[in-house]
């Protein structure tokens, strides 16, 4: 083979890489413009020891969001809280009124012994 036929070769080879890269995803900061909370679920009431499960609570929703969590737990620690809207936490699933509900204003985090069936933005 040629040496102009390599370079050649190699030139639309490598033309052809750069054109099929895929595009870039969307920009950090908009990504981080959705709020959330994040919380771990512990097995003690005061959130110590190894924890149980976690979940994450998008603010981009206004619906019901039960936890699913099977664990037997006795204590949530909220450690991320970039929400602009409080988080109204129910102990019942399907955020029942009926039981016990607190709400987590934005921004704030903690420990919180109670069991978490549910919760929605409001």
């Amino acid at each position: 083979m040629q040496p102009t036929t390599l370079l050649t070769l190699l030139a639309a080879t490598f033309a052809t890489t750069v054109s099929a890269a895929p595009s870039s995803p969307a920009p950090l900061e908009a990504r981080q413009d959705v709020g959330l909370i994040y919380a771990r679920f512990y097995g003690d009431g005061g959130c110590h020891g190894d924890w149980l499960d976690d979940i994450v609570f998008p603010q981009n929703t206004d619906a019901c969001t039960n936890n699913g969590i099977v664990a037997d737990y006795h204590s949530v620690d909220f450690l991320n809280n970039t929400a602009t809207r409080t988080l109204r936490v129910y102990s019942l699933s399907n955020c029942d009124e009926s039981g016990n509900h607190f709400d987590l204003a934005p921004k704030k985090l903690g420990c919180f012994a109670q069991h978490v069936g549910s919760a929605k933005f409001i």
